[in-house]
């Protein structure tokens, strides 16, 4: 079972190119990764102090960003 993390313009495409999509072993692995981009995007994004709190900071972020975020379970083929 892996995870996939998918970040994607809420209002319009990111001129043409496809939402970023990112494979992971476990869900822990994947709102890692999330956290990770929110924390390298966050003085360009938002440009205040981030919360100390890890939720917050990512609930923060994409309250105030046009993108949106969705960790899902890769579902596998049926006959697999």
């Amino acid at each position: 079972m892996s995870f996939i993390l998918t970040i994607r313009e809420r209002s319009h495409s990111w001129a043409g190119r496809p939402p970023v999509r990112t494979e992971h072993a476990t869900q822990i692995a994947a709102e890692a990764e999330l956290l990770d981009y929110v924390r390298r995007n966050w003085d360009a994004e938002v440009g205040t102090e981030p919360p100390n709190d890890s939720a917050e900071m990512i609930q923060e972020y994409f309250s105030d960003v046009l993108e949106s975020y969705e960790i899902a379970e890769r579902q596998q083929p049926r006959g697999s």
